[in-house]
């Protein structure tokens, strides 16, 4: 319930103030519709360019792919920033005639006029001072001139004649084909115009254009820009996007021109570095007859381990024959035992020969068992014997030396053979080198021929793989200043300033406003609440409440003194006691409004006595004296109610407080601070005085500023004409300084 009050009392003045608060967003909003009414709005074209994918070149257009060549991938940022160098921006201003900027001067703004000029001039700089500075025109009569340098020389002249200036010579003339388009403009009017120097031109329009990528992954550029005039804004964006595909096609041209005679130059360089590489490997294969090295590596081992295989059948072969001879030369006589050992001579003479040995030892020995070995017939058989073995020695000496000799032939074979292999590491390396440098040459040249062909392609297709996807169109309705915008935020400001304002004097005033702020910084308990009384009667009933309850609590005995006190004046002090004094009489008590403000009357009151306390006792701040005078009145009176005096200005006030059995302390909803709240426990503290209760005046009451900005004029008509003369004077100071 706290949370919910204490809300409620900080809306509370918002409430109050909300008519200040609404007057306040009026005001802004109308300032802002003054302010839209002399604005100068600004227009804003947009062009988007797509921009070529190096990677791929133009979308399922295989042919194209290869076109530019030696391209690298760039980021789209390096792009926004190019679109904004001065190479792109100088090359766009080539297109587009804005070196001069010409303005209407009018009463309120000037008004940039582009190419709705109605006249021309020519102009011849002799002095680059004059670039950049203003020059004010007035025509007259059509064609009557006066113009003035920033120096204020003027010179006055017409349309077709020279007019010169120092350092500058103009030559105006009328703008008839304008005119005839448009024959609504004037032409008599007061102008000014600028001659823009390059450089500052540059710098502007790349300061001022917007250039940004919609996305990361897309390359799509957005380019921007805003001008007072709609069709300069356009003609420039799209001048600087033409300019931008423009360049990137000289670029290309240029690079791929570049590439192409490099490329030539190099080219031919490979060619011959080919030729010679030809000529030195065919010079070095003829010289050491080289068809392969490998295929000849191959064969000659092969060739070696066929002949060592001979060789080997060879050698055996004259170990046999050998051992043949020795057996031959020890076996004549038993020829027959060493017949196993012949198989060297496997042939059918050799064959044929053995058997016939073999016969003839035989016929010798079935002879010697008849005959003497002096027999002739075994004499005849040992002489055919004898024969046969000389010319067996014979054969096996023969095939011995034949058998050498090809030994010694394979061998010499084999050696020269192997002596070969010696020189195939270094044929083997010479080759490689050779053959490497030559597809080396090979390699580079082919490729270069192959990169010399993209590049003509290139050099020759004279087109941009960028495009201009939206061109800029011209701005229908301005994006600066936005009406709807401005007019919400002047309102919202002015929402905002008000209720800050309300909320300030609120905190400066700084009242006690309800009850909750009294039991928030206080102990002291609120006896009674009183509202505000818009008619004397609503008042009757709220203080027979309160009599009653005083007499309840056994507060309104015989001798009860209620002192109605407040800390300054205008709190409902007097207009408190006098209902109160009512109110206890109507109980049938007889009760006194004695009143300690001397002079000043309660009003009549019914059934109530009054009397003034400096009137009966001048000299009551005495205590002894006030304490005797009161004794006297409560030998006549039941109940008497004190009308005290402020206690911020009169500390006598504290006597008849002391005295009262019942101390009532008004506080004002709209008049007294808060800091008195806590001031009241202080003061009972100080003074002991425990029986202080609050009465809240005018509880609840939170009278509209209106209401009481008017009943401040009706209670001085007199000068109600005066605030109305100093409210017209104060609009039409302020209406005259926002006109200029």
């Amino acid at each position: 319930m706290s949370d919910s009050r204490q809300t409620l009392n900080m809306l509370r003045p918002f409430y109050r103030g909300l008519p200040i608060i609404i007057g306040v967003m009026v005001v802004g909003v109308m300032a802002a519709k003054k302010y839209l009414k002399y604005a100068t709005p600004m227009y804003e074209s947009v062009a988007k360019i797509k921009l070529a994918d190096a990677a791929i070149g133009i979308a399922h257009a295989n042919l194209y792919r290869n076109f530019d060549v030696f391209a690298t991938s760039q980021k789209i940022a390096a792009e926004v920033e190019m679109l904004k160098s001065n190479v792109v921006v100088s090359r766009a201003l080539a297109k587009i005639d804005i070196n001069v900027t010409e303005y209407r001067i009018g009463d309120v703004h000037k008004t940039e006029l582009y190419k709705d000029r109605p006249f021309l001039f020519d102009y011849r700089i002799y002095d680059d001072h004059i670039y950049d500075s203003t020059f004010k025109l007035t025509i007259t009569g059509d064609s009557l001139v006066e113009l003035r340098n920033p120096r204020g020389v003027l010179v006055k002249g017409k349309f077709n004649h020279l007019l010169k200036l120092p350092g500058v010579d103009f030559f105006f003339r009328r703008n008839d084909s304008l005119l005839r388009e448009k024959p609504r403009i004037p032409i008599n009017d007061r102008y000014e115009f600028t001659i823009n120097s390059k450089e500052k031109l540059v710098a502007e329009i790349s300061e001022k254009l917007d250039a940004m990528f919609l996305d990361k992954e897309s390359p799509i550029l957005r380019i921007a820009y805003k001008t007072p005039v709609a069709q300069k804004s356009a003609d420039i964006v799209n001048a600087i996007s033409e300019a931008y595909i423009e360049d990137y096609v000289l670029e290309k041209y240029s690079s791929a021109d570049t590439t192409v005679n490099f490329l030539n130059k190099e080219v031919n360089r490979y060619s011959k570095q080919l030729v010679d590489a030809e000529d030195a490997l065919e010079k070095y294969r003829t010289q050491r007859n080289v068809i392969s090295i490998k295929q000849e590596t191959e064969t000659n081992l092969k060739k070696i381990s066929e002949l060592k295989n001979h060789l080997s059948g060879l050698q055996m072969d004259l170990v046999a024959i050998d051992s043949l001879d020795a057996y031959v030369e020890r076996g004549q006589n038993n020829f027959a035992e060493l017949a196993p050992n012949f198989q060297t001579f496997n042939d059918l003479l050799s064959t044929e020969m053995i058997k016939k040995v073999k016969q003839l030892q035989s016929d010798r020995h079935d002879l010697l068992l008849k005959y003497t070995p002096e027999s002739e017939k075994v004499k005849i058989i040992d002489t055919k014997l004898a024969d046969i073995f000389s010319y067996l020695r014979e054969s096996v000496k023969n095939t011995r030396t034949n058998l050498q000799i090809k030994y010694d032939d394979l061998a010499e074979s084999i050696r020269q053979a192997e002596a070969e292999f010696a020189t195939f590491p270094n044929k083997d390396r010479n080759m490689t080198i050779l053959e490497r440098n030559f597809n080396l040459n090979d390699q580079n040249y082919r490729f270069l021929r192959e990169k010399k062909t993209d590049a003509e392609i290139a050099r020759a297709a004279s087109l941009s793989f960028h495009r201009i996807i939206s061109p800029a169109e011209v701005a229908s309705k301005p994006v600066s200043p936005n009406p709807g915008l401005l007019k919400v935020l002047a309102g919202f400001l002015g929402f905002v300033g008000g209720t800050f304002l309300i909320y300030l004097v609120h905190g400066i005033k700084n009242r006690v406003n309800n009850d909750y702020n009294i039991q928030k910084n206080s102990d002291t308990p609120i006896f009674a609440k009183l509202p505000y009384f818009r008619k004397p009667a609503q008042a009757i009933p709220v203080f027979d409440k309160v009599a009653i309850d005083l007499h309840v609590k056994k507060q309104l005995v015989n001798g009860s003194i209620v002192a109605i006190s407040s800390y300054g004046y205008r709190e409902g002090k007097a207009a408190t006691a006098a209902g109160l004094a009512k109110a206890v009489q109507g109980l049938g008590k007889k009760t006194l409004l004695l009143d300690t403000s001397p002079g000043r009357d309660a009003g009549n009151l019914r059934g109530a006595d009054y009397l003034s306390l400096p009137a009966i006792n001048p000299n009551w701040r005495q205590p002894k004296l006030l304490q005797a005078t009161i004794d006297e009145l409560q030998q006549q009176y039941e109940v008497i109610i004190i009308k005290n005096l402020a206690i911020s200005t009169h500390s006598e006030s504290l006597l008849t407080m002391s005295l009262a059995s019942t101390n009532l302390l008004i506080l004002d909803s709209r008049r007294t601070n808060l800091k008195r709240v806590e001031e009241t426990d202080l003061l009972k503290e100080k003074t002991g005085l425990t029986n202080i209760q609050f009465i809240l005046n005018r509880d609840g009451y939170t009278p509209n500023v209106i209401t009481q900005a008017f009943g401040y004029v009706k209670k001085t008509p007199i000068l109600l004409p005066l605030y109305l003369r100093k409210i017209k004077s104060i609009v039409n100071r302020v209406r005259d300084r926002f006109k200029k």
